[in-house]
């Protein structure tokens, strides 16, 4: 999670109670000990597992030994002697708290859970414990389990960044959970329809975004709350002020919900969005779902409020980045990169971004400056090689893009976006044959057709004409069923009706 720190990691140093030493083995968890102290991590390891080979029931042996595994990068290694550790004496909280870290670390949050909910239960005000539970659930993609913590975070820790960010971060995971699921379930609701307009406003796409709320007042019977309020908005901002007050007084004439019924929808509207999470639903009803998605955008919202009153951090810019970026202010998005840069200027990820910005600005020359400084520091990072390839197809240099996207593929073999990309690099320096297989793998990746279409005519370049003609039948299939009525941008705004 971002704004979370390393471990402020207190060595617990197990001494020899409860057997019997000879001098020699004090003699070895003393110099155990002297290493531990000086970040000598690697060469305590030999240490204490001469002593724990030699008094295997020794819960605090085993985890020091693997403490001084995981502080020395061997988080693997160190599974085995903190599991053993914690079976043998349940009541050692640090054996708990290293192995729910050391199984974040691994990538396994799920058996990072349990471990740290027993280190929270014994220790309710350990920020430390608390933030690695919550890393653990947000990995996992359990973000509703993940708020309480983070909420309890943010009461522990008011002022910090990390806190609210995190937060916010959830509540928005939360929503877009809810949306998704409503255009799966439910994708010519009203309900739905009135989402996907919410999201072309946010994206700066208010024609769009108008068009799609006409089309939910069409479909919702009775309306929806909030919908004429935001076509209003729209109008007023298009410099159309009469027809704004129009949807006004039509928002303002809409029935009151019936409370008793529309338990989520009241809630909302008097601003009491825990209640609306907590409202009950059928699994099928939309319209729970709808005002439950709007709940947790509302708390999302106010978490980031919370990170916007507190002094200037990387985190607010790094908000602020992402939200300009959303709204295709790529200029806005890109002083916000960088002010976070200065603030973070140890955070490769930071760069990466402004990077991304910088592609979708369309400042080619500035993303691949940003981006060859971070593979001067990194050259085997796949995702830095393909960005690289994937900067350099744009420039119109595919032949020095190629060795980037090879080593992209050769590191990240799954990567379908890099084998798209790497097809088409072979595709353009006449190399078809070379391109089929790569583009054929990339086909998962495919969200417009054009990688099919490249296909065929590779197949074409390289002779395969019938493999050509069911390559061009299965793009136009494709392009056919991705088809969509959404409204263009250009559509112009029209008068209440």
């Amino acid at each position: 999670m971002r704004g979370s720190h390393p471990f402020a990691i207190f060595v617990f140093l197990s001494g020899l109670a409860g057997a019997a030493p000879s001098d020699d083995h004090a003699e070895q968890s003393r110099r155990g000990k002297e290493l531990m102290a000086a970040g000598r991590f690697a060469e305590a390891v030999p240490v204490y597992r001469a002593l724990a080979a030699a008094m295997p029931r020794n819960a605090g042996l085993l985890l020091n030994l693997g403490m001084a595994l995981h502080m020395a990068g061997e988080d693997e290694a160190a599974l085995a002697p903190l599991s053993e550790a914690a079976k043998i004496d349940p009541s050692l909280t640090p054996a708990s708290l290293f192995l729910g870290i050391v199984n974040v670390k691994l990538g396994r949050p799920e058996n990072a859970i349990a471990p740290l909910q027993k280190v929270v239960r014994r220790h309710p005000t350990d920020k430390d414990a608390r933030s690695m539970l919550a890393e653990a659930f947000v990995t996992a993609g359990r973000y509703a389990e993940a708020v309480p913590h983070l909420s309890r975070l943010a009461q522990l820790a008011p002022t910090d960044p990390g806190a609210w960010f995190n937060l916010g971060n959830a509540y928005e995971e939360l929503a877009g959970g809810l949306v998704a699921r409503l255009m799966d379930e439910h994708p010519d609701s009203a309900f739905t329809l009135a989402l996907a307009a919410e999201a072309r406003a946010r994206g700066g796409q208010p024609s769009g975004a108008f068009h799609l709320y006409r089309q939910a007042m069409a479909a919702a019977k009775p309306g929806i709350r909030g919908l004429h309020g935001a076509v209003a908005a729209i109008y007023r901002n298009a410099g159309h002020t009469e027809w704004a007050d129009v949807e006004v007084l039509k928002e303002r004439l809409l029935p009151q919900a019936d409370c008793l019924r529309d338990r989520a929808e009241c809630a909302f509207q008097a601003a009491r969005y825990q209640d609306v999470i907590a409202a009950p639903a059928r699994a099928d009803d939309a319209k729970t779902l709808y005002w439950r998605a709007r709940a947790y955008d509302r708390l999302a919202s106010q978490a980031f409020d919370r990170l916007a009153a507190l002094p200037p951090s990387a985190l607010f810019h790094e908000h602020m980045a992402q939200v300009r970026r959303h709204e295709r202010r790529h200029s806005e998005s890109a002083d916000h990169w960088r002010k976070a840069i200065a603030m973070a200027p140890a955070d490769p990820r930071l760069r990466m971004e402004l990077a991304v910005t910088l592609r979708q600005q369309r400042d080619l020359e500035g993303a691949q400056r940003v981006l060859d400084e971070l593979l001067a520091k990194a050259p085997d990072a796949p995702d830095l090689n393909y960005f690289v390839g994937d900067i350099l197809l744009a420039r119109d240099q595919p032949e020095n893009a190629i060795p980037f996207l090879e080593k992209a593929v050769r590191l990240e073999p799954d990567a379908a976006h890099a084998h798209g990309a790497l097809g088409r690099a072979y595709a353009l320096v006449g190399r078809a044959a070379d391109a089929v297989p790569h583009l054929k793998q990339a086909l998962p990746a495919d969200v417009d057709g054009s990688l099919r279409y490249q296909l065929a005519r590779s197949y074409q370049a390289a002779g395969r004409d019938e493999d050509a003609r069911l390559a061009l039948q299965d793009y136009e299939a494709f392009r056919k069923e991705r088809a969509t009525p959404e409204p263009a941008e250009d559509l112009a705004l029209t008068p209440p009706q």
